[in-house]
Order: C-alpha cells, then sequence, then structure tokens
C-alpha cells in the first residue's frame, strides 16, 4: 500500500508516513512506515500497543511535532499536504475543520481559567457569533455530552470536575465547530462505561450528521468493535494489518493481531470454566533501533522462521483485507498457545480482614446560612460517601465500580488517609486508622500503597522515574542504594518495561508506559494492601494482561490484598473476588463477583452491564442509556438514591421510601438495595429491555 489513489469521498491519506525524533540521546523512530486513508462518514479504528507510535501519527495530522523532527512521507488533507504547510494555514484547519481529543484531558485545559471561558474562547475563534449565541452554544455542547447543570460547569474550574467530566468538556470543545476530521486518542480512557457508551453514540451520530471522518486511537478492543468501520493493527511505527471491524475480528491475518484479541479478558465459556489471560511476551521493539531487513515482530512472533529475520515482509492484499506477514494463512487463535483453565486458590479467610470499612462518609464543602450564623441554610455540604460498608480479606480483592461521580475515587482516598473521613470506621488488620495519613504509623503508611488515575500528574516531571520507585524502596523496604537500584529493574521488568526506562524522564514515556512505573512504585514496599485507582484503564490489552497476571501472581505469592477501581467490568470480572456497586456515595449492591455481575442485579448494575463494549463487533446486546448523570448530592435522598435515572422505577415509593436492603439469591453475602424483589428482578431482566427512545434493540 505504498501508493494509494485518490477516490471519490477521501478526506485523509497517509502515504508512507515516517516520523523520527533527533534527541540528544538517539535517533528515535517513532513511526516508520504508515499508509492509511480515511474517508468521509467513517471510522478508522488505529490499535497497538503503547509505543507503537499512534499517538505520534495523530500528533503529525495536526502539525503538532518540535523543530528536531524529520517527517517523511505526505499527510493529505482534501489533497494538501498538512506536513508542509505553514502555520497560519494550519490555525486554520486547526479546531475549524480538524479538531482532536487528547487522552489526558488535565493537560488539555487551563487549570487558572473557568470551564466556561476556555469554550466560548473556542467558539469565538472559529465562528462568527455574538455573546448569546456563544452561550447558547457553549449550553448545547455540554448537554450533548450529558453534563448535568450545563451553566453551573461553565463556572467551574478544571480541578472542581472529576475526570470523566473533564474529559466530557474536552470532547464538547473539539465538536464545538462540527470538524470535517475528528481525530480521538484514546477519548474514552477515564470515561465510566455509561458515559463511553453515550460517547460512541455520539461519535457514530456526528460521522452520520455531518459525514466527517474519525481516526480513533485506542487500546480498548470493545470500544474498536462498537464504533469503527475499518482498523488498522500498528507495531513498532507501522502498520501490520488492515481490514473492517468484522473481518478483522473474526479472521486475524497477523499474529500480532491474535495476539491482542487473546489479551482481552471475556466471561467464563459455555462450559463455566474461566481462562487465563493470554499475554504477548516481551515488549515493542525500541524506537531506537533501526530494525534492519527483518520482520519487526520477529522476536516475540510465535511463528517466526528463518524467513522472517531475512526479510521485510511485504503488505499482502488478501481479498481487502491487508497483512504484513509471510505466513498469514497459517495465523489462527491457537497460536499464542492453548487456553488454560485459571486456577484461582483463595486464601483461607482470616477472622480480621485487612481492610474494614464501616458507615464510611465523607462530605466536601462547608455549610452557609444566610445571615452568616443563622437563618435557612444557602450551600449545603457535598455528601460524597453516605454510610459505605466494605471487607477485603487477606489475598482478596475487592472490585469498585460506578460511575464518575459515584463516589469510587473518594473512597480510596480515604482508605489511604489522603481526604479525612466525616463518619465510620476504618481498619488495617483490627487496628484503627487516622483519618489523615500525616497522623498515621510508618507501618501503617508503609502496608498500604495507592495507583492513581492520572501517571503524569503522579511522577515528578523534572526527575528521572527511578527516583519514585527507588525512594520507596529506601524509605519502606530499607534497602540500600544499590540494592534498591538492583531491586526496581527487577520491578520495571515484571511490569513490561526495560530497566534503561529507569534513568528516563516521565515526558519521554507513554501514559501506558508511565502507568506501569506507577505500579511497580506500589509493589515497591511489599505492602498488605495497594488501593488501586483505574490502574490499568491506560493500559493496552497486551500489557493489561501481563500486569493483571502479575497482579494475580504477586497476590498469591505474597498474599497481599486489594482494592481495585475500574470501570472496565470486563477486568473487574477477571479480577475481583467482590464487587462493590456504588450510587452518588450510596451502595447498589455489594458481594461475591460472579453474584453480583450475574442475574438479578440491581438496575443501576444492569446498566453498567449493558452499556460496556463487547470485543466482538457481531455481538448483539440490549442497550440501556441512562438519562442525564450522577447527581452532585447536597441533601439526603427522600427515596430511593437512583429513583432519578432507574430504567426499572416502579412508581411512587421509589421517590418517597428509601429502598431495603435485600439478599441476592446468588451468593452467601451478596445483597441488592431496591424495591423490586429479587424473584421480580430475575424475571424481568431475562427479558428485552423496551422503554421508549432509551434503549436500542
Amino acid at each position: 500500500m505504498s501508493q494509494l489513489s485518490q477516490t471519490e469521498g477521501q478526506l485523509l491519506e497517509l502515504d508512507r508516513l515516517a516520523v523520527t525524533f533527533y534527541t540528544p540521546r538517539a535517533t528515535v523512530r517513532a513511526v516508520r512506515d504508515l499508509s492509511a486513508e480515511i474517508r468521509r462518514g467513517e471510522v478508522l479504528g488505529l490499535v497497538g500497543e503503547s509505543g507503537c507510535g499512534k499517538s505520534t501519527a495523530a500528533f503529525a495530522i495536526m502539525g503538532y511535532l518540535p523543530g528536531t523532527t524529520r517527517v517523511d512521507g505526505s499527510i493529505l488533507f482534501e489533497g494538501r499536504d498538512i506536513a508542509r504547510m505553514g502555520d497560519s494555514d494550519l490555525r486554520e484547519l486547526r479546531g475549524n475543520r480538524i479538531a482532536m481529543v487528547y487522552q489526558d484531558p488535565a493537560t488539555s485545559l487551563n487549570p487558572s481559567m473557568r470551564i466556561g471561558t476556555q469554550v466560548q474562547e473556542v467558539l469565538r475563534e472559529h465562528l462568527d457569533l455574538d455573546s448569546r449565541q456563544v452561550r447558547e452554544r457553549m449550553i448545547e455542547l455540554f448537554e450533548s455530552v450529558r453534563l448535568a447543570d450545563p451553566e453551573a460547569i461553565g463556572q467551574r474550574y478544571p480541578h472542581q470536575l472529576s475526570g470523566g467530566m473533564q474529559q466530557r468538556v474536552v470532547i464538547a470543545m473539539a465538536l464545538a465547530c462540527d470538524p470535517d476530521l475528528l481525530i480521538m486518542d484514546e477519548p474514552t480512557t477515564g470515561l465510566d462505561v455509561t458515559t463511553e457508551a453515550t460517547i460512541l453514540d455520539l461519535i457514530v451520530e456526528l460521522k452520520d450528521r455531518v459525514n466527517a471522518g474519525i481516526l480513533f486511537v485506542s487500546h480498548n478492543l470493545g470500544v474498536i468493535a462498537r464504533v469503527a468501520d475499518r482498523v488498522a493493527v500498528m507495531y513498532a511505527g507501522e502498520i501490520v494489518e488492515q481490514a473492517t471491524v468484522g473481518e478483522l475480528f473474526k479472521n486475524p491475518r497477523h499474529p500480532y493481531t491474535a495476539g491482542l484479541l487473546s489479551c482481552v479478558p471475556r466471561p467464563p465459556g459455555d462450559d463455566g470454566i474461566e481462562r487465563k489471560l493470554t499475554s504477548i511476551p516481551g515488549s515493542v521493539l525500541d524506537a531506537q533501533i533501526e530494525g534492519g531487513e527483518s520482520c519487526l515482530f520477529a522476536d516475540r512472533c510465535p511463528l517466526a522462521q528463518d524467513a522472517c529475520t531475512a526479510q521485510v515482509p511485504p503488505m499482502t492484499d488478501l481479498d481487502g483485507h491487508l497483512s504484513k506477514c509471510l505466513f498469514p494463512d497459517d495465523v489462527h487463535s491457537g497460536i499464542w498457545g492453548e487456553s488454560q483453565e485459571r486456577n484461582k486458590e483463595l486464601i483461607p479467610e482470616e477472622p480480621i480482614p485487612v481492610l474494614n470499612a464501616h458507615s464510611l462518609r465523607k462530605f466536601y464543602g462547608r455549610e452557609r446560612k444566610k445571615y452568616l450564623f443563622f437563618g435557612p441554610p444557602v450551600q449545603q455540604r457535598v455528601r460524597a460517601l453516605i454510610d459505605v460498608d466494605m471487607k477485603v480479606g487477606t489475598g482478596r480483592t475487592l472490585g469498585v465500580v460506578g460511575e464518575s461521580g459515584s463516589g469510587k475515587s473518594t473512597a480510596a482516598k480515604a482508605i489511604v488517609g489522603l481526604v479525612p473521613k466525616d463518619g465510620g470506621k476504618l481498619e488495617l488488620r483490627g487496628q484503627n486508622l487516622a483519618d489523615g495519613v500525616q497522623h498515621r504509623s510508618k507501618e501503617q503508611r508503609a502496608a498500604m500503597r495507592m495507583v492513581f488515575q492520572n501517571p503524569t500528574a503522579s511522577l515528578n516531571p523534572k526527575l528521572p522515574i527511578r527516583h519514585s520507585i527507588i525512594r520507596a524502596l529506601r524509605k519502606f523496604a530499607g534497602l540500600s542504594r544499590d540494592e534498591s537500584r538492583e531491586r526496581a529493574e527487577q520491578l520495571l521488568e515484571a511490569v513490561g518495561l526495560d530497566p534503561s526506562y529507569l534513568d528516563r524522564p516521565p515526558s519521554e514515556l507513554s501514559g501506558g508506559q508511565q502507568q506501569r512505573v506507577a505500579l511497580a512504585g506500589a509493589f515497591a514496599a511489599s505492602p498488605d494492601l495497594i488501593v488501586a485507582d483505574e490502574a490499568v484503564s491506560s493500559l493496552d490489552v497486551s500489557v493489561q494482561a501481563q500486569v493483571l497476571n502479575l497482579l494475580e501472581e504477586h497476590q498469591r505469592e505474597s498474599g497481599n490484598s486489594y482494592v481495585f477501581i475500574t470501570h472496565d467490568l470486563g477486568v473487574v470480572r477477571y479480577v475481583s473476588d467482590d464487587i462493590l456497586v456504588l450510587y452518588a456515595g450510596h451502595v447498589a449492591e455489594y458481594g461475591p463477583s460472579e453474584a453480583v455481575l450475574g442475574s438479578p442485579s440491581h438496575p443501576y448494575t444492569e446498566a453498567l452491564l449493558s452499556a460496556a463494549p463487547i470485543p466482538d463487533p457481531e455481538a448483539a446486546q440490549n442497550q440501556i442509556r441512562l438519562e442525564g448523570s450522577v447527581p452532585t448530592l447536597h441533601s439526603a435522598f427522600k427515596g430511593c438514591f437512583f429513583a432519578g435515572r432507574c430504567p426499572r422505577k416502579i412508581g411512587d415509593i421509589c421517590d418517597t421510601s428509601t429502598p431495603p436492603e435485600q439478599a441476592g439469591p446468588n451468593g452467601e453475602g451478596h445483597i441488592i438495595n431496591c424495591h423490586i424483589p429479587v424473584e421480580e428482578l430475575a424475571m424481568i431482566q431475562q427479558q428485552p429491555f423496551q422503554n421508549g427512545g432509551s434503549v436500542s434493540p
């Protein structure tokens, strides 16, 4: 595919694109050979492991590359080469005809400006609108991405929004001018499944409404299966396979693609047996290596033969299915080994759990009265957590799920002492935990570590990454300088990174690589409990499989426990022994993993499961779309906390009475807080859901 012909409706053409960075240490070949095209009205999914060059290709299309970069090949937008454009022409295109949504919303928003001001600035720059029209358009954009109370959102600063809300603001800004080409770099990584489903619906709608072309970069194969028309698989800076989404998922013709598909967590098969995740050994070829006359995937490929190291495989066209492999007919799922039954042996329960939280409460803000000390209240505190109970036993994993704003991260921060609780009890192995981490003993701090959602913000940008790992080893493990360095190298290898990365600053690592560094730092002190807040959300499926297997192996060997917060229900099903479902700070459902994710379940859990993307473009499912978003709670609910959005609401009782706690039928310790009897829930959830326009069959 070295030469692409201009076809009708073609919007973007990448022809043998190569991007090379020249740094003081080495020459980095971020993109080696990328040829693809995007037509109007279609979505091209771009997948591959972290470090394959996906984001660099997206930045090249936008013209966002530093002056020390060499760009070869061409990037034709409607026949004009973006790589050869001047600054004025690029400014005319960016934000107006070409827009981009970045992976990390925190770095896309100005922390010193209100949200509304930033959105209005984009509208005034590119559209001829007066002040009233700008404000109306801003509200319309916020509503289109399901942000509750748009006017109030516009008055807030970025730090006052959750990660998911920040990402929705960035997507709204990108959609402001109805662009012809929309580049989305991991746009749903930080979003919960219901918001993700809404955004994916919005992307499909935009594609159809304005005939836009979309480049969708993602490591989530379920998302790609949901939104893409065609898929290009990238490895070590080059395209190795390209086909329609249905053909690629059903019949991969490159070993790398087959490996990626085998890494995706899936529920137990028809035989009830859960399979262990397969992972691709090794890591992506270092971009500093020239490559030579060989297949770049040969060192990791189970089909590799002598011919693979003696020549560069050509891009073979197999009836429209492109594969850069010498043996495409030999590719099948079994080349990565027979699926193995997962044998997860639980450590016997101890009388005292590792973590015990009882009636945990957390409020934010201050109460204000109309006349300072008296009169009616004019501002109440935000109720982030209300009477939450949870226990984590030795060698067990508690998964915490729920939409953005449900209180998951607040619970995590209260557990590790980053925010003080306002009520309830927290115990670590039977010992009371002080509210603030500064008031806890050194032993308690060493016994509990946290992995944050945003790896960029948790690493010091001015220091090499070895600092965060070695500091933990010396402070909590008591190792010497040389011992710490040796152990740090071992930890990096354990999370799939080369030890040479220790001397690199965070800016030279991709988002997925930064997250692996954060995990290595958490393992450093051998803690009893690791609280992981979206710890694998930014990882590609291969590294995610490595990390999940690593977490399980580490747990089996050391007996440590996890509180695992995630919006990926496939991951939470695989990794968790128990699951806590939170909504607006309240417990919707709690119990053993298979019981919570089975039927019957709380209507909120049902909605989360329905919205979860499935890594199969042909899979059929009921798609429940919840209207609105999680409410910001200032006063206690009069009835059920979920009544305002519940698709199973049965009447006034949901608005006036607190739901009873019911015992679920699927397992000991399974509770559901709902007015509908569990027997009725089981019956109605076995039938297709239909409720006006809220659901598509």
